[in-house]
């Protein structure tokens, strides 16, 4: 402060939030603070610095730029306006819509999909024209792009390129609405030639050309060589593209060009596979997938190249092999005995199975390819059970916005349509393509989850060394999902705590406290995935009740729902309640400080809110079969009692279950409490609906 060392603050900890709160003198007149950061060469490391001013002369902020500041203005106003009336297009033209009220004339907008951890468009426009004269612009046709985009939507003031993010799922029709044959051989073989066409650009889909076309083509040695580079970079995720690499170089081999072979073993040799091995790179070793697959690689890679001696660590393979078999048993072991950390995260379960798959397929150890059958069956089990109408509708350990908002086009659903015809096929494929090569087939689950007009189910497993306890109650109309009292009034990060699946086609909803502003942030948690204050959730069968008291320092002061309008076959506003109908699925949101819906910007007919740091809410699924209809529905529930009282919780006088009484940390249903007992293996129940 003022060129004097006010403070250093070096905790030097991993994935644990550190604060400190410093006084700051100040002098009369003008002050300069600078701030130095240092980020330990740690990947996805985020700062804030936050000014909170508590006197009462209103203060100016300001941000110096070269010239044209109220054009910048302007502009920013205009790009906050800008929103995707649906998330996923499957025809037609890309449409983004603004505020015309917001021009003064036209303007030139920049558009570009070349963002990172998201596939560039193929054919993308990379310019349009907004007009005061309405109130959207074409992007071009939906064409032949099958995925989730991530669209650089700016404009330009004088030398200030002002801009903002947006995310758009693509599913076109005529690439994607593919029969499933009846078997899982024919299916496999359908989604080869999809991949084929339509897959990730890594060496996954090279493996899927060798196999339909029967030949290595220059489209495949593309593929390949994308892996590779990241491999010899030693990049973030490497790890994801070495494992397949061990495939394709013993199942494929005499497909390579010898220098292609040649330089992937160098690559091999000089990799580096753990932390104990000297190097510098900004690899991640630590989450439980990406610890999986370096044991693997190290595993695999000493075992094909016993006389090697690895540069990093200056090993030779048969010692690599050892240790990398001894930590690849002592992996199985865990995950066996505590299930996943990240639960049922459509994200990052379909990375184990990368492992999994490989390992079943090459593994030189039968009792390592036992383990991985194993957990190939514990895997499909877990994603099945969480799955309705094939998409994967339950809680996630760890998700992000898309893996929430446009939920087929993640990898799990594009597993649950090879292994039984349900779901989507996608462009998320690394593991897909593993399993459409090998010779594994999942137990039938899907005639575990089958529910007849009238019939329930529900399951509960606890997961993880800290036993999370997810719960999952399903009807043949609905799917509902919640975390059972997990770590409410904390402060969250990526974990999806509650969801909600409607009708046919799975229509999504949930509920969560926005960890960040920015409505497509890369916050830990973000606006959408996970919660800045996580809530106190208590479900029983249909109905599910949320207590939120969030932290006051935290930058959001509101809770909100996504909800998208547009795919709701009616939607009624009563008081405090938004009632919704999908075919003959029903549900009910009850916010005690009352709602709005979005009206503008990004999330305009997506979103509800409600403000206020203390709410109570209520969550309740139902059919036609309980309820004969939708209007009685809403009569059933809009008539009961309900109350919120901060300190003294949340009751619902529900027509079904009885008075259900949530507070603190507690909860009961016509004064008994309600079971909490551990689930440390698949609980399931089944009944018959109550006709209400």
């Amino acid at each position: 402060m003022n060129g004097t060392r006010t403070l250093t603050f070096s905790p030097f900890t991993r994935n644990i939030a550190s604060k400190t709160t410093i006084q700051l003198p100040l002098n009369r007149g003008m002050n300069e603070l600078v701030v130095h950061a240092d980020e330990l060469a740690e990947r996805d490391v985020f700062f804030y610095f936050e000014f909170r001013y508590k006197g009462s002369i209103p203060l100016q902020g300001v941000l110096l730029v070269d010239k044209g500041a109220r054009r910048i203005s302007e502009i920013e106003t205009f790009l906050r306006s800008c929103f995707f009336p649906r998330d996923c297009l499957s025809e037609g033209n890309i449409e983004l819509h603004y505020d015309p009220s917001t021009l003064s004339g036209t303007l030139d907008l920049t558009i570009d999909s070349r963002t990172q951890g998201f596939p560039p468009l193929q054919d993308p426009v990379s310019h349009v024209v907004a007009r005061p004269d309405t109130d959207f612009v074409s992007l071009g046709p939906v064409g032949n792009d099958v995925g989730v985009f991530k669209l650089l939507v700016g404009a330009m003031a004088g030398g200030q390129l002002v801009n903002r993010e947006l995310i758009i799922g693509l599913r076109p029709t005529d690439a994607t609405d593919i029969v499933p044959m009846p078997t899982v051989g024919q299916r496999k073989a359908q989604t080869l030639w999809f991949i084929r066409d339509h897959g990730e650009e890594v060496v996954n889909r090279a493996m899927a050309i060798c196999e339909v076309d029967k030949k290595f083509t220059p489209e495949a040695e593309r593929f390949v060589l994308a892996s590779l580079h990241m491999i010899e970079e030693m990049g973030d995720c490497a790890d994801f593209h070495l494992v397949p690499m061990f495939l394709l170089i013993t199942r494929y081999d005499t497909f390579l060009p010898r220098p292609l072979h040649d330089r992937i073993q160098c690559a091999i040799a000089k990799f580096r596979y753990w932390i104990d091995e000297p190097g510098n790179d900004v690899m991640w070793y630590f989450s439980e997938n990406h610890a999986f697959l370096f044991h693997i690689a190290q595993y695999l890679a000493g075992h094909l190249f016993p006389e090697t001696i690895f540069s990093a660590s200056g090993r030779t393979g048969a010692e690599q092999y050892r240790i990398g078999k001894e930590r690849v048993e002592r992996w199985f072991d865990t995950f066996f005995t505590y299930g996943y950390a990240e639960w049922n995260s459509a994200t990052y379960i379909p990375i184990d199975l990368i492992g999994f798959f490989v390992l079943f397929e090459v593994a030189p150890d039968q009792t390592i390819r036992d383990m991985s059958k194993r957990a190939l069956d514990q895997t499909f089990r877990i994603m099945t059970y969480n799955s309705f109408k094939g998409i994967m509708s339950s809680s996630f350990g760890r998700a992000y916005e898309d893996t929430l908002k446009l939920r087929d086009q993640v990898e799990p659903c594009f597993m649950e349509w090879v292994a039984y015809g349900m779901g989507f096929v996608n462009s998320h494929i690394r593991a897909v393509s593993l399993f459409c090569i090998s010779s594994y087939e999942p137990p039938r689950y899907d005639r575990d989850i089958l529910c007849d007009d009238g019939q329930w189910m529900e399951t509960e497993l606890d997961q993880g060394q800290n036993q999370v306890k997810t719960y999952a109650f399903r009807t043949k109309d609905y799917f509902t999902a919640s975390v059972r009292r997990f770590k409410p009034y904390q402060h969250g990060h990526q974990q999806h705590l509650m969801n909600v699946a409607l009708g046919p086609d799975g229509v999504q909803l949930f509920v969560n406290h926005p960890g960040e502003r920015a409505f497509s942030g890369g916050n830990r948690p973000s606006y959408w995935a996970g919660n800045g204050t996580m809530p106190f959730i208590e479900q029983y069968q249909a109905l599910t009740m949320m207590l939120f008291r969030t932290d006051p320092e935290e930058l959001v002061h509101y809770i909100h729902a996504y909800t998208t309008l547009y795919l709701y076959d009616e939607f009624v506003i009563h008081d405090r309640w938004l009632f919704i109908k999908v075919k003959d699925a029903y549900c009910g949101l009850w916010f005690s400080n009352g709602f709005a819906i979005t009206e503008s910007g990004a999330n305009t007919g997506k979103e509800v809110m409600s403000q206020g740091l203390e709410h109570g809410v209520v969550v309740r699924c139902g059919n036609r079969y309980a309820f004969d209809s939708f209007g009685i529905f809403i009569r059933s529930l809009a008539g009961r009692a309900i109350r919120y009282v901060p300190d003294d919780g949340l009751t619902f006088d529900d027509p079904q279950y009885g008075i259900f009484h949530v507070v603190e940390t507690s909860a009961a249903i016509d004064g008994y409490p309600i079971p909490y007992g551990p689930a440390k293996t698949m609980t399931i129940h089944k009944g018959v609906l109550e006709h209400v």
